[in-house]
């Protein structure tokens, strides 16, 4: 007799496990045994099909009470023309007789239903790329180019789903392709939400005096920024509509001041300062 595939064990499931446990352990054992993870091991593609096939049919009540029921009769010995109501399976069948109860004969004609599976792929993106936007291509395992639009300040880790560009299944339709991009962060900015942060440098004395700095947002534009007297070190001044621009929005550019002391004073300036912080009250 056909040996029947514990699909139980397979995921590292129990008898009892719930479906939302089921459904934990098939996405980790998916996940781990996909073929992209696992290009040199030629054997991959066939367990990754093995696994979706347990979950189909441990994550689908009606088919799990009659899996449940030939795996019993199996694990006794006593699999015979009675069980399910379906005829008797062929010693000399090396497929899994599962297969064939749940799913129909895969030598024969395929399941229309039966989708393929979901593919997923990264693209990475540098900082300008990200900011406005455009296309680029993924290229699948196969070789195929996949066309792909880039939303204009798209943050990384954003995923998107390209429809119909993953496995072909047997009955013909294939599965979604997912793409997750990753954006090369840049020195001068740094990115929260569609907001921009820039670090300006300042001198003690422009900071008590007040000055202005010219600053170029990420697009390449500059505008003049007043920095007040009495700022203080790590004080933010927030720049309206400077930050990253998205279909819908455009986030704030802040600039948070840094504040430098100088080094190297001689006698004289010591003693210049000192005097003028004397007559103004400051010390």
């Amino acid at each position: 007799m056909a040996e029947v595939t514990d699909y139980y064990l397979l995921l590292g499931v129990t008898e009892t496990a719930s479906p939302e446990a089921i459904k934990r352990a098939y996405r980790s054992v998916a996940r781990d045994s996909h073929p992209d993870r696992n290009p040199h091991d030629p054997s991959a593609e066939e367990r990754f099909k093995l696994v979706q096939l347990a979950y189909q049919v441990l994550s689908d009540p009606r088919r799990r009470t009659q899996y449940d029921l030939v795996r019993t009769f199996s694990l006794d010995g006593e699999l015979g023309p009675y069980a399910m109501g379906h005829k008797p399976f062929d010693p000399a069948d090396s497929q899994d007789p599962l297969t064939s109860l749940f799913f129909g004969d895969p030598r024969g004609t395929p399941n229309p239903s039966e989708r393929g599976a979901d593919v997923e792929a990264q693209v990475r993106l540098t900082f300008d790329q990200a900011l406005r936007g455009g296309t680029t291509e993924v290229r699948m395992s196969g070789g195929e180019p996949v066309r792909l639009t880039v939303p204009k300040g798209v943050r990384s880790g954003l995923k998107v789903r390209v429809k119909g560009h993953g496995r072909l299944g047997a009955g013909g339709e294939r599965g979604d392709l997912y793409v997750t991009f990753r954006v090369d962060p840049v020195a001068r900015f740094r990115r929260e939400g569609d907001h921009l942060h820039v670090v300006e440098t300042v001198s003690a004395l422009e900071a008590i005096l007040g000055t202005t700095r010219s600053i170029t947002n990420a697009y390449g534009q500059t505008m003049k920024v007043h920095i007040p007297p009495g700022t203080q070190p790590g004080e933010r001044l927030r720049l309206r509509g400077q930050g990253v621009e998205t279909a819908t929005r455009r986030g704030d550019l802040f600039v948070e001041v840094e504040v430098t002391v100088p080094r190297g004073l001689t006698d004289e300036q010591r003693q210049s300062l000192a005097e003028c912080a004397c007559k103004s009250g400051l010390m």
